[in-house]
């Protein structure tokens, strides 16, 4: 009898550590594809390390099983063909494979063409798709050399959260190349090219993030597929994805992306955020109002905005394959003391 008591109390606690979004929201005004795909998610307990929070979500059950090649795959398996048209705001991507489909993350930097890019929407490229035009930004100010079809390769880089919000809120071309000019200063990194590769792979940014990554290491589990997160104590996004097999590629980059701009910035905040106020976040989608919007690729958007929470979900084939949420697109401060001194990264 006691060991049945025991069981019985190990199993509340167990269950008390995930929580639902859906029992955290009203009824959904009008059931989607993305306010199914909530009503399958739990949340995780917080991880903080250095003003960097985490809620790990997981998923009850895959959204979609398919394989997805990530863009640093494709790159490196020669199943994506990237190419620039001679105009700053858009590339051809291209997929050359007769079998796998390939996803990029808005925000995903493609290095060479006539100068470096930054893409501004997720875009999903079906098997032996021909090429489509994918707007980006520029992120390498001072250089525009090479043919108009230059080709690209991986950046290896999603670029930080501050940075990509500029994407993600249609940002005019100059307020992006503000944000690269304040990161180069606030980590100290000269570059001729004004060029954002170099302060998101110089040495010392490098050490910088792979302390944040040993540090949550302890967090990934099997059947995660996202996470919603916090910088300091306030909520500033969540990233979520159809199967664990593709967040489990892409999520030290996403990792990368956030921590980038907590160094140096929230260290002294101790954090305060519980498990409810994740749950709260992303049960706001519910109440949103919900539009169709259109995709460089595959599938479709669905944008939402409204209840304190905009973000927009690529689907394809009724599923959500990637879903980002903000509570809206912000700014950071300058951090509150001298930044860490960072060696410039040697010019090629």
């Amino acid at each position: 009898m006691q060991s049945d008591r025991a069981l019985l109390a190990l199993l509340i606690a167990s269950a008390a550590l995930t929580s639902t979004i859906a029992s955290a929201a009203d009824a959904p005004q009008a059931e989607n594809e993305v306010t199914r795909f909530l009503a399958r998610l739990s949340v995780h307990p917080p991880q903080s390390h250095r003003g960097l929070t985490l809620f790990p979500l997981e998923l009850s059950t895959a959204e979609d099983e398919a394989d997805y090649a990530t863009l640093d795959e494709a790159f490196r398996r020669g199943l994506v063909r990237v190419s620039d048209t001679g105009v700053v705001a858009q590339v051809t991507m291209a997929n050359v494979s007769g079998r796998d489909w390939v996803l990029a993350l808005a925000g995903e930097v493609i290095l060479g063409g006539k100068q470096n890019r930054m893409l501004r929407d997720d875009v999903l490229l079906p098997p032996s798709s021909g090429p489509v035009v994918v707007p980006t930004y520029c992120v390498e100010q001072g250089r525009w050399l090479g043919a108009d079809h230059a080709k690209f390769e991986a950046g290896r880089t999603l670029s930080n959260y501050a940075l990509r919000q500029q994407a993600m809120a249609g940002a005019p071309q100059a307020k992006v190349w503000e944000q690269v000019e304040a990161e180069q200063r606030r980590f100290r990194v000269e570059s001729a090219t004004r060029d954002y590769d170099a302060v998101a792979n110089s040495p010392a940014v490098a050490r910088e993030l792979a302390d944040y990554r040993a540090a949550y290491v302890r967090i990934w589990r099997p059947r995660l597929v996202g996470v919603v997160v916090a910088q300091g104590n306030q909520i500033v996004a969540a990233d979520v994805f159809c199967n664990a097999p593709l967040f489990a590629r892409e999520r030290d980059k996403l990792l990368d992306s956030y921590a980038f701009d907590c160094v140096n910035r929230y260290e002294r905040i101790r954090p305060t955020l519980q498990q409810q106020d994740a749950r709260d976040f992303m049960a706001r989608i519910y109440s949103a109002r919900f539009g169709v919007q259109g995709s460089p690729g595959a599938g479709r958007g669905l944008r939402f905005h409204g209840a304190g929470v905009e973000g927009a979900a690529l689907l394809n084939r009724g599923a959500v394959i990637h879903l980002h949420a903000a509570p809206g697109y912000r700014l950071l401060p300058p951090p509150p003391h001298p930044p860490i001194p960072i060696e410039p990264r040697p010019q090629q």
